[in-house]
């Protein structure tokens, strides 16, 4: 089962948010929507000032951070009476999250300290951003 594996590599408690992200992934996506045309300068006939893909993922970061708890439980009770499901491949997400709360929970197998994790950031700093610059239709330099 892929989740359990992904409960014992990330812990339980980051396997269990992970599908609770996934019930709420459609509000980001609208989110990453209105931030493409921003950047197009389709709204109020302008573009921001700002290169559009610098902390594009930040903002989404903060966004997804100020979905309130209460639509998260919301989303659950959804999910659960219309078997929400991320594609055909994977069961309902409600059953996946329910599945993953039978066990006793689990911590993190793998673990990355503060440098780790700065080092990856910076290998992957320039596919960020141009993949944020690829999602919001916009070349360098453009």
């Amino acid at each position: 089962m892929g989740i359990l594996t992904a409960a014992r590599a990330g812990s339980t408690e980051a396997a269990v948010e992970l599908m609770d992200q996934c019930l709420v992934a459609d509000t980001v996506g609208t989110t990453l929507l209105r931030e493409s045309h921003q950047a197009r300068g389709i709204r109020r006939g302008t573009a921001k000032a700002a290169e559009p893909a610098d902390g594009l993922w930040e903002r989404l970061a903060a966004y997804a951070e100020w979905i309130p708890e209460h639509e998260y439980e919301r989303r659950r009770r959804l999910s659960a009476l219309r078997g929400h499901t991320v594609d055909s491949a994977h069961p309902p997400t409600h059953l996946r999250r329910q599945r993953l709360l039978l066990d006793a929970p689990a911590p993190a197998a793998v673990v990355a300290d503060d440098g780790r994790e700065r080092r990856i950031g910076a290998e992957l700093d320039p596919a960020r951003g141009a993949l944020a610059r690829r999602i919001l239709g916009r070349a360098p330099g453009r």
